[in-house]
């Protein structure tokens, strides 16, 4: 991954290592602040014209990676997978030797 190339959607001139593209997508979205693009709900580095979310989000690659992460499929039903109960609260005990009303 780290030499695979990242393309700007604000300026397709800008190409650069992905590593390098966080950063250079903040800087970039803020100097073409007229370009009105929507950010994906599940890569930030996926920017796109507001007509476009619709289509995007249905075909979005790291969505199907995210959903194929957490459900598995037993036939016809789908069935999500990992520990989802909440932990308990943690009991704390605190030795405390001041006595504030013995004054």
């Amino acid at each position: 991954m780290p030499n695979q190339k990242f393309v700007c959607p604000y300026n397709p001139t800008h190409v650069m290592k992905v590593t390098r593209a966080h950063h250079h997508i903040v800087n970039c979205r803020r100097a073409h602040i007229h370009k009105e693009f929507v950010i994906c709900s599940y890569n930030a580095l996926h920017h796109f014209a507001p007509e476009d979310e619709a289509k995007h989000l249905e075909t979005c690659p790291d969505r199907i990676a995210l959903i194929d992460a957490i459900h598995v499929t037993y036939g016809m039903k789908s069935v999500i997978t990992g520990n989802l109960t909440m932990p308990p609260p943690a009991q704390r005990h605190f030795e405390d030797h001041e006595n504030w009303d013995s004054d």
